[in-house]
């Protein structure tokens, strides 16, 4: 009797766990649909901003523009700042350990000075109990980013830039490449020549329209005026794609979960019953053996 009391209550513990699974992946499942719209109605808005960079530095003049220079310092003395965005909470299968690696990987490849920007808890716990400082925190929430968010983040990383506190500047996101695939991606924002390089590669293709721009006032006022929107754009693009992938990923940790849970159910139900007939079996015994002693 006690086995099938211990049986019993792990069922009983597994199932309680499987609602909780399953509440969190409706709860998941409606945030992703909000993502994904948030996502969807910006896309133009996102493509339009980053095509009109590409063709704006396809056809600038020779410029030693602060955004476009790229760093004399030697690799040792560099200094690379770091956007990294995470989620605030876990229980999202690797999409948190899957940044902070890639995250790891690519300051070990730079070397030289790390200078850190974190968005999310997770990725905030994960520097302060490892003793990796962080300059600047962010104290957003990931969920629900907002243009507002995006500038904030944008205009310091650029105030520091343009100080020559950083000498350039990666992200570090998530990005949802199917409905069941997500991919950690990295890119350079500045300085911007070689973030765009990174985009489309250093050779220009063939079929790309090559149009007679006139920049005025003059190339660097443009770029001053365009700049800051594009970073303030593409960093909240960024935070919209992590948060879909965040959903996602949770999404499918949970359905993961409730699976398993289901598999464990009926693996004990079975051991159960097994074990309930043997206790039948063995009280039904015990009757007729006390029976045909009383005869």
């Amino acid at each position: 009797m006690a086995q099938l009391k211990e049986i019993r209550d792990r069922i009983n513990s597994i199932e309680g766990t499987q609602k909780i699974t399953g509440a969190m992946y409706m709860i998941a499942t409606t945030k992703l649909r909000h993502a994904r719209k948030s996502r969807d109605d910006n896309a133009v808005y996102f493509s339009a901003l980053k095509n009109l960079m590409e063709r704006l530095l396809r056809h600038l003049p020779e410029s030693d523009h602060p955004y476009l220079r790229v760093s004399d310092r030697s690799r040792e003395d560099r200094r690379h700042g770091y956007l990294m965005i995470t989620a605030d909470k876990g229980l999202a299968g690797a999409y948190n350990q899957n940044i902070i690696k890639e995250t790891q990987n690519l300051m070990a490849e730079q070397g030289g000075r790390s200078v850190m920007f974190v968005v999310g808890e997770t990725g905030r716990r994960f520097c302060r109990t490892r003793n990796i400082p962080i300059d600047e925190e962010f104290l957003f929430s990931s969920e629900n980013p907002s243009h507002e968010t995006g500038r904030e983040i944008s205009t310091y990383l650029i105030d520091l830039f343009q100080a020559h506190e950083i000498d350039d500047l990666h992200i570090i996101y998530t990005a949802m490449k199917s409905a069941m695939e997500a991919e950690v991606r990295v890119r350079q924002l500045l300085p911007l020549v070689s973030a765009i390089e990174a985009e489309i590669g250093k050779e220009i293709p063939r079929d790309i329209y090559n149009e007679e721009f006139i920049f005025w006032p003059t190339p660097d006022e443009v770029i001053n005026a365009v700049v800051p929107n594009y970073m303030n754009g593409y960093i909240y693009s960024t935070l919209i794609e992590s948060y879909c992938a965040e959903q996602n990923s949770r999404m499918l940790a949970m359905q993961t979960a409730s699976d398993a849970a289901s598999s464990m159910i009926r693996d004990l139900s079975v051991k159960y019953n097994r074990a309930r007939q043997g206790v039948i079996t063995q009280e039904i015994t015990e009757v007729s053996a006390g029976a045909e002693a009383l005869e």
